[in-house]
């Protein structure tokens, strides 16, 4: 027992000497960190392109006429300040002539985008049999990876769902994603 005490102990005096004697050196990276995304491609710009409708969820009545008030084929035109990583965006769809303005992100491959106000947010939809809704548009994101000569992704816009006479109920919420490729114009 004295042996294995004596051999404990004399280890952890050659371990704390050998710290002793380790002299202080400076960090200084020579190369770039694999953990920050250096932007070195500029977003700036007006981008243009199709979108196709890929899926909706929900909606109540509304969800089963989304053909009728959202093509199933547009085209969105989205105009993109980019300060360092910080986005600034206004995106316009054809169809629908709706605008919002968008705030986010940007790496080095990938954009990340949130709605921050629309020029409209109403929206009165006949769903048949008499029934009619009206769609509040509550937000809207824009996600999508680019490569400095184009743009694909997904928005993904989301409404709520109300009954048109008053008292207004909120019956539901429907999403709404496009797919889009957009280039610089």
């Amino acid at each position: 027992m004295k042996t294995s005490l004596f051999a404990r102990t004399a280890v952890f005096a050659v371990v704390l000497g050998t710290l002793g004697c380790q002299e202080y050196r400076e960090i200084s990276p020579t190369s770039v960190s694999l953990l920050t995304a250096e932007v070195n491609q500029n977003l700036n710009g007006v981008w243009a392109g199709p979108m196709t409708l890929t899926r909706t969820s929900g909606g109540e009545c509304a969800g089963a006429v989304v053909g009728s008030f959202l093509p199933a084929s547009d085209r969105g035109t989205v105009t993109i300040e980019q300060d360092g990583t910080a986005l600034q965006a206004t995106m316009t769809m054809e169809s629908t002539g709706l605008a919002c303005s968008y705030q986010g992100t940007a790496t080095a491959a990938s954009l990340a985008l949130n709605a921050t106000s629309c020029d409209r947010t109403g929206l009165i939809v006949e769903c048949g049999g008499g029934e009619t809704r009206e769609l509040r548009l509550v937000g809207s994101s824009i996600s999508g990876v680019w490569n400095g000569s184009n743009v694909t992704g997904v928005v993904s816009s989301t409404y709520n769902v109300f009954t048109v006479f008053e008292p207004k109920v909120g019956v539901g919420a429907l999403v709404a994603n496009h797919d889009f490729t957009a280039t610089p114009r």
